[in-house]
Formats: C-alpha cells, structure tokens, sequence
C-alpha cells in the first residue's frame, strides 16, 4: 500500500520516475481499449497520449490508484468518442465540398464548351454572305419569318430560302457542333 501512495503522490508531483511507471502499466491497455472502440491503432495511440499530456499539464491530484485507473480511462474513452464524432463532421464536410467542387468543375468545363462553340458559331456566321447573315442573325434574335420579311423589305420565300442556305451551309461548316447548337437552343 505504501508503494501505491508513493506512486500516486509522484504523479500529482509530477515526478518523471512515477509518470514513466505510469506509462509503461497504463499505456498499452489504454492503447488495447481505445483500439476497440474505434479500430485504429495508430489513431487509439494518439489519443492516449494526448490524455496523458493533458493530465501532466494539469493541476489534478488523484487520491489512490482507483480514482486515477477510472479518470485515464473515461478520459480516453470520452476523448475516443470525440475522435469519432469530429471524423464524421470531417468526413462530411469533405464529401460535401467534394460534390460542389465537381458540380462546380462539371459547370465550368459546360461553360467553357459552350463558349467555344458559340466562338465557332459566330466565325462561321461572319462567312457568310451580308443579306444571308443579316436573316440568320435576326432569326437568332427570336425574329420570326414574317418579321423579318417586313424589316429586310424582301418576301417571305427569300427569308426561308435565304435562312435554309445558311442553316446548310453552319451543318456543313460546323459538323461535329451542329446538334450541340442545336441542343443548346442557340439554333431554332
């Protein structure tokens, strides 16, 4: 009995003899008990350790051997369950940042290739002749046939006629882009 005040009162003072004592009895079984809780060794290690820093930078005075034993383990044991519940939260918040990032990947990428067939779109219209030009970009703008008949002074077959050709000639010029545009809704 003398031999266990003597230790315990070395580790409320601190003594380096005592907490290597403490260590070496109290260590791996706090080690084997935090393991069975969360199934990491190397995690369960850490905890332990970080439980008995925490003791030695603390104040706390223990009165037997009992008292200590139950504070290491609640004190691992609440500390292994924390562990857990901050993985989750982790976890979470990466499986969520995970998905915004790769919507937001997946958006910027459908952007880009928007933009790029637009850009081939607007240097194929710039080929074509001004009136066929002129008829396509006005049918773009949501013109109707009539309307742009009667803006362009010509008749309705020549704005038909004129807009078949240029939608011919935007297949031809824009093969592998031509359903995308359409697709996309730029071409109606």
């Amino acid at each position: 009995m003398i031999k266990l005040d003597k230790f315990i009162q070395g580790i409320n003072n601190k003594d380096p003899r005592a907490w290597k004592e403490l260590y070496r009895f109290y260590y791996g079984a706090l080690c084997n008990y935090s393991s069975s809780i969360i199934n990491e060794t190397s995690v369960a290690e850490d905890i332990v350790q970080e439980c008995l820093i925490m003791i030695w930078k603390s104040d706390l005075n223990f009165q037997n051997i009992k008292i200590l034993s139950s504070y290491l383990y609640k004190s691992v044991y609440n500390n292994t369950l924390k562990y857990i519940r901050d993985k989750k939260v982790e976890d979470k918040r990466k499986s969520e940042w995970s998905s915004t990032l790769s919507e937001t990947e997946d958006d910027i990428f459908y952007m880009a290739a928007e933009e790029d067939v637009i850009r081939k779109l607007r240097a194929a219209i710039a080929l074509l002749p001004d009136q066929r030009k002129t008829i396509l970009q006005l049918s773009l703008e949501g013109y109707s046939v009539q309307e742009i008949a009667l803006q362009l002074e010509i008749s309705i077959n020549t704005v038909k006629t004129q807009k078949k050709r240029a939608y011919s000639f935007l297949k031809e010029n824009l093969k592998q882009y031509f359903s995308l545009l359409l697709l996309l809704g730029i071409l109606k």
